[in-house]
């Protein structure tokens, strides 16, 4: 049977709440096999699932994983954040977002956000939480944590991520790598914005190297790179995994 928007089917651990909520999805890398059970509880019975997309972007790819576990009648809320580096058009994008979630949530929708990855690891959601944490009864959030795609990689390539005492840097897209060359294991995210950077670090520390590009999704590429390795470009959702040879 079709449930009716306006029915009360928010979930707090297997119970109906009364107030809406919002739910932060971590959906996984991109393998619709790697969403976790909660996530598709929660989207078993939401209301309105909110999109961020780009105006670069002509599909999601979360809500491609998320779609075949929502009711059929699901309102669908795209919230355009763009991608740009201006932090006045940022913080204005992400306001707008957290004003129309809001709005569902006053008119007793749960809504649920979705996002690749893990929602707590560079994601969009973790802005609007800033802005609607404030704003919302603390039993009115929810945020499910998902596969990140580093782990998916580590998996992918049996790599573990750090061992014993060893610690592990997660990076995002920095220049002047020097300053790590100390650490032994190290995940380099959104390497498209200083592939060079990433290329000499690899030279400079002999270290073992893995690049993925979209782990998980259509046109994946997850491949070794040499020390010697040169490239000029690669897709926006790549990242590197390096590791330190053992002395």
């Amino acid at each position: 049977m079709k449930k009716d928007r306006n029915e009360d089917t928010n979930i707090v651990n297997n119970q109906i709440s009364e107030k809406a909520k919002l739910y932060g999805i971590g959906v996984g890398p991109g393998d619709p096999k790697l969403i976790t059970l909660r996530a598709v509880e929660i989207l078993q019975a939401i209301q309105v699932v909110a999109i961020p997309k780009s105006k670069m972007e002509r599909e999601s790819v979360a809500w491609e994983i998320a779609k075949s576990h929502c009711p059929s009648g699901v309102s669908i809320l795209e919230l355009e954040m763009p991608m740009t580096a201006d932090e006045s058009i940022l913080q204005a994008a992400w306001h707008t977002a957290a004003e129309k979630i809001k709005e569902e949530l006053c008119q007793g929708h749960s809504v649920a956000f979705l996002t690749l990855g893990d929602p707590s690891l560079y994601s969009t959601y973790s802005y609007l939480l800033a802005i609607l944490r404030d704003q919302l009864e603390p039993d009115q959030i929810e945020t499910i944590p998902g596969i990140t795609a580093m782990a998916a990689v580590a998996a992918r390539v049996n790599w573990p991520l750090a061992t014993g005492d060893e610690p592990l840097v997660v990076l995002p897209g920095i220049e002047g790598l020097e300053e790590y060359e100390q650490y032994p294991n190290l995940v380099l995210m959104k390497v498209s914005r200083n592939l060079p950077d990433v290329l000499n670090h690899i030279q400079r520390t002999g270290s073992q190297a893995v690049l993925a590009t979209r782990v998980g999704q259509a046109g994946e590429d997850v491949r070794l790179l040499g020390p010697e390795e040169v490239l000029e470009k690669v897709d926006y959702l790549s990242l590197v995994l390096c590791k330190k040879p053992q002395s």
